[in-house]
């Protein structure tokens, strides 16, 4: 009988917080409007897996299209808001890939 195996995925702490950090430091030094990106990387590490799935990405993946959409109109708000909601999604999925452990039985 072949031995079970699980594997352990915790969710994503240290890329949300620095880029939320990044996103404050953006919004003293170049433009208040990075500030708005702040929500957008929540939601990005909130609904991430670390295999990018769709189903579970779909909220993140509407939000980087409103942010597409948002930049025809007003540039600064919705590049903030597709880069907030990529970089939170995409850098929590490599941060939970990077520190998921195996854990087995036998």
């Amino acid at each position: 009988m072949a031995a079970d195996k699980m594997i352990i995925v915790r969710r994503a702490r240290f890329a949300p917080v620095c880029l939320c950090i990044a996103a404050v430091v953006m919004g003293i030094v170049a433009s208040p409007w990075w500030l708005l990106s702040i929500p957008f990387v929540v939601i990005g590490n909130l609904f991430t897996a670390p295999n990018l799935n769709l189903v579970n990405g779909l909220p993140s993946y509407a939000s980087m299209l409103a942010g597409f959409i948002l930049m025809r109109f007003h540039q600064p708000s919705g590049l903030a808001v597709l880069l907030g909601v990529g970089a939170g999604f995409y850098a929590s999925a490599l941060e939970m890939r990077i520190l998921a452990k195996p854990y087995g039985r036998g």
